[in-house]
């Protein structure tokens, strides 16, 4: 595994040097983290009108489900008005699983549905293809019919907003899990676009899946996706959040839907009474994590105090966190970070930058659970706490909004290879 925890402070990336000079097991065993996911791609629409979105029925910023018949007449009108357009292989759950193998150097597996024909030039066809070999796809079931499209429309401004039509993406079942791959895993995710059509098959296989993780001890995460689901959804959310999930990954405006507080500190707080963390992006505001430490082991920050709707909140940001169950006198802590450098000087796509962040965040938990393994004798692990992050809480958010930076400036949702340039692209 790449590292993730000496890391140059001008970097926040993974090393591969070896600090330690305690012994070192040697483990040919791979630490991946599985992810469930409607298989979806991307027809991407750029330098998209804003007129365009009120004409048909789309929702600046957000997601909305469409017919084949609607997506044709919207891609018609694209063809009249002779906008470019592309095929790019998408899900926010396969975004990071992408982006978490090409940060930890080590695999991941996505369970989801995919058409079981697959031609040159078909969507289909373009996802297995611009899909990372380290992400493995021998777990997808084939099912007739054609893979979810999402149309996505940049807008001038560089906001995204979406038209999906899910085709056979929910067509995965409970039965179909693969049980000892998801006990074994290091990390297991979904989002809320699998359950938010209780009808189809996937939603069930979501639940059981995030069950089965629950039960064997793996840490869980979970992404709310867009905030029309959330709000419809709040209190079956919630529900799950509390019963299953450990790590919970969204955007302000979600964060907002699910709890009703605009301020995502405030936001982040609330959500703590169900889960053991919580990762909100804020777009140009930055970034903001909540979770839990002991007692026994919280650290104080050395930077400044800062006060919000929670007074010194980043007061012991300092601290590795420990899942509330662990702790013997838990202790909330609180962190936000602005964008790194400001933010891209040329902002080239917004999709997929929460993705990015999360993906970041889940290669710390994995890495922990790595180095527990193969150092167990690392003052790392003499606390008698068990961690559930390598870093922390501040250094985890250092590098989240690193890597989600790394996804602003490009023009792909998902990071393309392994990272830690720091110059900025001003071609």
């Amino acid at each position: 595994m790449r590292f993730p925890g000496i890391r140059k402070g001008k970097y926040y990336f993974p090393v591969t040097e070896k600090k330690s000079s305690l012994a070192v097991t040697t483990t040919t065993k791979p630490w991946y983290i599985v992810g469930l996911d409607e298989v979806i791609v991307d027809l991407e629409i750029h330098d998209c009108p804003q007129e365009l979105l009120s004409e048909l029925g789309l929702i600046s910023g957000e997601s909305v489900q469409f017919s084949a018949e609607e997506i044709a007449r919207l891609l018609g009108r694209v063809h009249e008005l002779g906008l470019s357009v592309r095929y790019a292989a998408g899900g926010t759950i396969a975004n990071t699983l992408c982006n978490y193998t090409h940060l930890s150097g080590e695999p991941a597996i996505l369970l989801g549905a995919i058409s079981e024909t697959i031609h040159p030039g078909t969507p289909a066809f373009a996802y297995v293809a611009q899909t990372p070999k380290a992400v493995n796809l021998d777990y997808l079931i084939p099912v007739a019919g054609q893979v979810g499209i999402a149309v996505t429309c940049f807008t001038p401004d560089g906001e995204r907003s979406f038209a999906v039509a899910p085709g056979i993406s929910g067509d995965y079942s409970a039965k179909d899990l693969p049980v000892d791959v998801i006990r074994k895993a290091s990390v297991v995710a979904s989002s809320v676009y699998c359950i938010a059509n209780p009808n189809r098959p996937i939603a069930g296989a979501t639940i059981e899946m995030l069950k089965i993780a629950h039960e064997a001890g793996v840490p869980t995460s979970f992404g709310m996706g867009t905030s029309a689901i959330v709000k419809r959804m709040r209190t079956e959310l919630l529900d799950l959040l509390k019963k299953y999930i450990n790590i919970a990954a969204m955007n302000a405006r979600e964060a907002e839907a699910l709890t009703g507080y605009s301020d995502p500190l405030s936001a982040g707080n609330a959500l703590l009474e169900y889960v053991d963390a919580v990762l909100i992006t804020e777009g140009a505001r930055g970034l903001t994590m909540c979770g839990y430490t002991d007692d026994s082991v919280k650290r104080a920050t050395r930077d400044g105090l800062h006060s919000g709707a929670i007074e010194n909140y980043n007061q012991y940001e300092f601290s590795r966190l420990v899942l509330k169950r662990n702790c013997k006198s838990p202790v909330r802590i609180y962190t936000h970070i602005h964008p790194y450098l400001g933010g891209p000087q040329k902002l080239c796509n917004t999709s997929g930058a929460g993705d990015a962040a999360l993906a970041a965040f889940l290669h710390d938990v994995a890495a922990t659970r790595y180095h527990a393994e193969t150092v167990p004798d690392s003052k790392k692990h003499a606390y008698g706490v068990e961690f559930l992050t390598y870093s922390s809480l501040s250094r985890n958010a250092q590098y989240s909004n690193r890597v989600a930076y790394e996804v602003l400036r490009n023009n792909s949702p998902r990071l393309e290879a392994p990272i830690g340039n720091d110059k900025e692209n001003d071609e």
